[in-house]
């Protein structure tokens, strides 16, 4: 038996138009190119921040509040954002009484005989709308970071041609 997945009745998953302002405020077209020195990277790193943050915004003032209304305000689990080590934020799962977090959650979920069949795609649809939404915050997040040390050590290796060309000229 096929099962199909698409969503249910009350989940409205993000469709392009959530991503056309972020698609047109910054594009990663340029990655693949020789940069002009640091200026050009640290130019680059920014645009990824705040393509960052643009997705980040997304996620906590569409998806959560849409994962927060009724009929997912009845599950004892809630989607809520989680600030990474790294600086990253991400949608987490969480049960309401705090006492866990994570993808497990929500599996526990949906294996429970108690959620409602009519959920379920809905539930489906809202966490790949997570994994999805995470994977694009986390590899936007990594550019940037690689660029900011791509800078760093650019800097590092002007500061070493700088110091040997001195000494060459008090030589």
């Amino acid at each position: 038996m096929k099962v199909d997945l698409k969503q249910g009745l009350s989940f409205e998953a993000l469709k392009q138009s959530s991503y056309t302002q972020l698609e047109h405020a910054s594009s990663l077209k340029g990655l693949l190119k020789p940069f002009k020195g640091k200026g050009e990277l640290e130019d680059f790193a920014l645009q990824c921040r705040l393509l960052e943050a643009g997705l980040i915004s997304l996620a906590t003032d569409t998806v959560i509040p849409r994962a927060g209304k009724y009929p997912f305000s009845l599950l004892p689990i809630r989607l809520t954002q989680q600030k990474s080590a790294s600086g990253a934020v991400f949608l987490r799962w969480r049960r309401c009484d705090r006492s866990k977090m994570g993808a497990d959650v929500w599996a526990e979920v949906l294996a429970d005989s108690r959620t409602p069949t009519w959920m379920l795609k809905d539930l489906h649809a809202l966490e790949s709308q997570r994994i999805e939404l995470n994977m694009q915050i986390s590899l936007i997040h990594t550019i940037a970071r690689q660029a900011n040390e791509c800078v760093a050590k650019m800097s590092s290796a002007d500061q070493v041609l700088s110091d040997r060309l001195a000494e060459s000229f008090t030589s």
